[in-house]
C-alpha cells in the first residue's frame, strides 16, 4: 500500500470524528515529490495547471513547490489564486475585455489564442505595464513542421499559422512584446509526440525571431503527461539532450497538473445503505457524480468503474471469496450515478470506500450544483 494511503487509513481509523464524508484528501508531501520528481526528469522549468485542482487551501501550502508558475484559465481563478512571487500565466480562447483587463492589472504573462484579444490588448498599451506576450499556437502549425508526419487529432485552440504571421506583423508594429509561444498536443500525447513537439518548436524559434527581427525568450512545450508517466516507456536522457539544441536563451518549460497532484488526491465516501436487486448488490453512498463526476466514468465508451479501498471500523476489509460484487453509487436521481465496484467483499452501512488517484479534475470538473446536493469537503494531509 502507498504510504500516502497508509497514513490516511491510520488517520481515518483514529480521527475519523475530524473528516466529514464526501471528503478529498491530498497529500501535501505526494505533490512535493510528484512535482520535484517530474521536474528533474525534464531537466526544464514546470509550470502548474491550476485547472486541474483549484482547492485554496492545496495552492496555498504548495505555493512553494510551483516556484515556475501557474497556469490560471478563468477570472474565478484568478480572484481566487492568492498574491505570491510565482509567476502567472493566463490562458484562456474566450478571455474577454474585463478578463484581460484584470490579467494586466494583475502582471499576470498573457497566452493569447487570437487575434481579437492581441487588438484588445492593444487598447491597454500605455496604460499599465504588459509582459511580453506568449503566442498559443494551434497543433495543426506544429504539424507542418513534422518531418514524420504526426496525425494529431484537431482542436479549436491557438493560431493557425496564417495567423501567426498576421500576429508576428502586427505586434512588430505595435510594438508589442513578444515573449515566445506556447504549444500543446492533446493529453496523454506527452510520450508519442514530445520528440517531434520539441523538433518543430526549434524551427518555429527560427521563424518568429526572423519575423520579429529579435530574440524570444519562453518556449512552452506544454505537458500531456499520464497519470502513470514514470511508467511509461521514455527516454527522458535523450529528451533533454534534444532540448539542449534551443539556444541558450530560450528558457524551455512544460506544465501539468494531472502529473503533479492525480496520484497525491483520494475521494472518500460512505454507505449509506446496502440493498440487491435481482441478483446485483448496489452500495448507497453519501457522496456519488455530484461531487466526483469522472469516477461515474460517462464519458467512456467501456466502463470499467474504480474499485476502491473499503474501511470497516478502521480496519482494511479483506477480500471474502463468496462475496457477491457491488456496485457503489451516489446520491443523485440520475442512473448513471455509479462510481465504484467492489469486488470480493461483503458491503455493510457505515464502511467508507477510499477511491485512489482523484487529485486531478475530480472535483474541479464536476457539477456539484446538480440537485443542490452538499460539495464534497476538502482536507490535506502533510
Amino acid at each position: 500500500m502507498k504510504a500516502s494511503l497508509e497514513k490516511l487509513v491510520a488517520q481515518f481509523s483514529q480521527q475519523k470524528q475530524h473528516f466529514s464524508t464526501p471528503c478529498y484528501v491530498y497529500s501535501l508531501e505526494d505533490i512535493a515529490d510528484n512535482y520535484r520528481k517530474l521536474k528533474d526528469r525534464l531537466g526544464t522549468s514546470l509550470i502548474y495547471s491550476l485547472k486541474a485542482n483549484s482547492c485554496l487551501d492545496l495552492i496555498v501550502r504548495s505555493g512553494h513547490v510551483f516556484e515556475d508558475g501557474i497556469e490560471i484559465a478563468s477570472v474565478g481563478e484568478l480572484n481566487l489564486l492568492p498574491r505570491g512571487e510565482s509567476p502567472r500565466y493566463i490562458n484562456n480562447p474566450s478571455a474577454d475585455k474585463s478578463f484581460i483587463r484584470a490579467a494586466i492589472a494583475s502582471k499576470c504573462t498573457l497566452v493569447v489564442d487570437n487575434l481579437s484579444q492581441l487588438e484588445i490588448i492593444r487598447e491597454f498599451q500605455g496604460k499599465r505595464p504588459i509582459n511580453p506576450l506568449i503566442l498559443r499556437l494551434n497543433p495543426s502549425t506544429l504539424d507542418q513542421f513534422d518531418k514524420a508526419q504526426t496525425v494529431t487529432k484537431k482542436d479549436h485552440f491557438g493560431f493557425g499559422w496564417s495567423d501567426v504571421e498576421i500576429a508576428l506583423a502586427f505586434c512588430k508594429e505595435h510594438d508589442l512584446k513578444i515573449g515566445g509561444f506556447h504549444v500543446f498536443r492533446g493529453s496523454y500525447n506527452f510520450a508519442k509526440l514530445a520528440y517531434s513537439t520539441a523538433q518543430a518548436a526549434l524551427q518555429i524559434v527560427e521563424k518568429f525571431e526572423r519575423e520579429l527581427g529579435y530574440a524570444i525568450t519562453l518556449v512552452n512545450l506544454g505537458g500531456g503527461f499520464d497519470l502513470n508517466w514514470e511508467s511509461v516507456d521514455f527516454n527522458f536522457e535523450q529528451y533533454r539532450e534534444l532540448l539542449g539544441e534551443f539556444p541558450s536563451h530560450i528558457k524551455i518549460t512544460h506544465e501539468s497538473g494531472r502529473a503533479i497532484v492525480a496520484s497525491a488526491g483520494y475521494f472518500v465516501t460512505q454507505v449509506r445503505y446496502v440493498k440487491s436487486i435481482e441478483g446485483q448488490q448496489y452500495g448507497i453512498c453519501d457522496g456519488g457524480m455530484a461531487q466526483n463526476f469522472l469516477l461515474a466514468k460517462t464519458e467512456s465508451t467501456f466502463k470499467r468503474f474504480s474499485q476502491p479501498l473499503i474501511l470497516r471500523e478502521g480496519k482494511v476489509l479483506e477480500p471474502v471469496s463468496n462475496a457477491e460484487g457491488c456496485l457503489l453509487v451516489g446520491t443523485s436521481c440520475n442512473k448513471e450515478d455509479v462510481i465504484g465496484e467492489v469486488k470480493g467483499a461483503a458491503i455493510q452501512p457505515g464502511d467508507l470506500a477510499i477511491f485512489s488517484n482523484c487529485g486531478a479534475y475530480n472535483a474541479s470538473y464536476t457539477v456539484a450544483p446538480f440537485l443542490s446536493l452538499p460539495s464534497a469537503k476538502s482536507y490535506l494531509m502533510e
